[in-house]
């Protein structure tokens, strides 16, 4: 298994400073978020190949370009083309949130068209799409995602257990089982339930804090189960020195890989 860092908590850092972070943190690849905000935002996905360039000179890879896409468009076009030029292998689509008074099989039907269509554009251009295990969304467990992609063989799934936490667990080993070969990323992140005026609620913490879900038997069962894809560690609490925080939990992760 090969560890990435998922970009988000760096911000808007130009691609050369972006790459020496990177390297610095003891990343072995790079998980690039496409966002207003970040160093490549969706209206210059030029960049993409910048960062791509960037973080070869330095050994690194770029395996995972993590987008809010839901759709085609002239966007998702020139996203996805940048990805295909720049040899990214997979492309994270956002996410197709559930909406109660919609229903689930209407928007089941519609985002699976949705899907469709972006799979479509991503085939011509040699770039595999990732749907990821989202809380709030109409896939948050292994079963649902997989009936979102329907008969789309070439979708993958970027499995995240930190996420489902956030909506109500599920068995990590259920889920890798059902996804099979089709699991091409792994986010890694932990959460913490605390009492609070309002009542419980569910929050992000440092991974190399511990929480509710058991990375300590999740990444062991990994390598028993002969899993070679890619994981990504996500910082998404607040952190004063954000690439300190990174470096942290990315040593703890590859204590946990032995």
């Amino acid at each position: 298994m090969r560890l990435l860092a998922f970009t988000k908590p760096f911000g808007p850092m130009d691609p050369a400073r972006l790459a020496e972070t990177v390297a610095s943190v003891g990343a072995e690849g790079v998980d690039l978020v496409v966002r207003e905000g970040q160093t490549v935002s969706p209206a210059d996905p030029g960049g993409i190949a910048v960062v791509a360039a960037e973080l070869e000179r330095r050994g690194l890879t770029l395996d995972v370009v993590t987008t809010d896409l839901l759709d085609t468009g002239a966007d998702a076009e020139r996203i996805i083309a940048a990805c295909g030029e720049s040899g990214v292998p997979l492309m994270r689509v956002g996410f197709y949130r559930y909406d109660p008074a919609a229903g689930y099989r209407r928007q089941l039907e519609e985002s699976r068209a949705a899907l469709s269509r972006l799979a479509a554009v991503a085939a011509r251009y040699g770039v595999r799409l990732a749907v990821q295990l989202h809380h709030g969304t109409i896939h948050p467990s292994a079963s649902l995602a997989l009936a979102l992609a329907g008969d789309l063989d070439d979708v993958r799934f970027y499995a995240d257990p930190g996420n489902q936490a956030k909506e109500g667990s599920e068995a990590w080993a259920l889920n890798v089982d059902l996804l099979g070969d089709r699991m091409a990323c792994m986010g890694v992140k932990n959460a913490v339930w605390r009492s609070t005026a309002d009542g419980w609620v569910c929050e992000w913490q440092p991974f190399a804090d511990g929480g509710v879900v058991p990375w300590p038997e999740i990444v062991p069962g990994l390598q028993a189960r002969g899993y070679t894809g890619v994981l990504s560690l996500h910082v998404h609490y607040p952190a004063a020195d954000p690439v300190a925080a990174v470096r942290r939990d990315l040593d703890h992760l590859r204590g946990l890989l032995g």
